[in-house]
């Protein structure tokens, strides 16, 4: 019995293919070429970045403009830590904030372990996983993704895109004109481990919170299809 398996699997393969070897079904294979993608407009992208940021236990405010936006961290720092210190990287979106009209002091540089709180702009959000992309180099030093406890990230709506794949384009289109950032971080949610004896810890190898700052107009009814709701100024 124990001979009889390729023999089984021969005769079947016969039947299906017709004894053609595995070079013409793999070039049969090719000639049928993929599916193709419907692309999603800018409210199903919405709707699906929206929806995996909540199942990936990212919490998530909306800004319709950039003083909104630093408002919104604003009250989000004091809320937490009774004041309103930040760490951000040199990037240049980032130092064209108006930190000083919404109150937030921040410091420009690498966190460090005494940093509760860095903010970062994202490259690009991926509806597909609720991801944001995050470039790392000389202005986006890496500690600013890991180290302190609560991450801010802002994506402005123009750079939400519907897949991975779209993403890297994007990327290798920024590569081919600016050259290769030193590090390319897709971050999903805050971070959290079941390694250690079974139990979900957060915080174990990155933020305890991810928190993304929407830049763009949101309708308000997907904000409550996807449970998360608006919260004034």
């Amino acid at each position: 019995m124990a001979d009889s398996g390729p023999i089984i699997l021969e005769a079947v393969k016969r039947r299906q293919y017709g004894g053609d070897d595995a070079d013409s079904i793999t070039e049969d294979l090719a000639a049928l070429g993929r599916a193709p993608v419907r692309p999603l407009d800018e409210d199903e992208m919405l709707e699906h970045f929206f929806t995996r940021l909540k199942t990936n236990k990212v919490d998530l405010e909306v800004a319709a403009s950039k003083p909104e936006a630093v408002k919104r961290i604003a009250r989000f720092i004091y809320a937490e830590y009774n004041g309103y210190r930040a760490v951000a990287g040199n990037d240049r979106r980032l130092a064209a904030l108006p930190w000083r009209d919404g109150g937030v002091l921040v410091r420009f540089g690498a966190a460090s372990p005494e940093d509760a709180v860095s903010i970062s702009y994202a490259r690009f959000g991926i509806a597909e996983t609720g991801s944001v992309v995050l470039y790392c180099n000389r202005d986006n030093p890496a500690s600013n993704n890991w180290l302190t406890r609560d991450h801010i990230v802002i994506l402005e709506s123009r750079d939400l895109v519907a897949s991975l794949e779209d993403a890297w384009t994007g990327i290798r289109a920024d590569s081919n004109a600016q050259g290769l950032p030193r590090g390319v971080t897709l971050v999903s949610g805050p971070s959290s481990t079941g390694d250690i004896v079974g139990h979900l810890v957060k915080g174990a190898h990155g933020p305890l919170r991810l928190r993304v700052i929407y830049l763009g107009h949101v309708p308000e009814d997907l904000l409550v299809r996807t449970g998360f709701e608006s919260l004034p100024l």
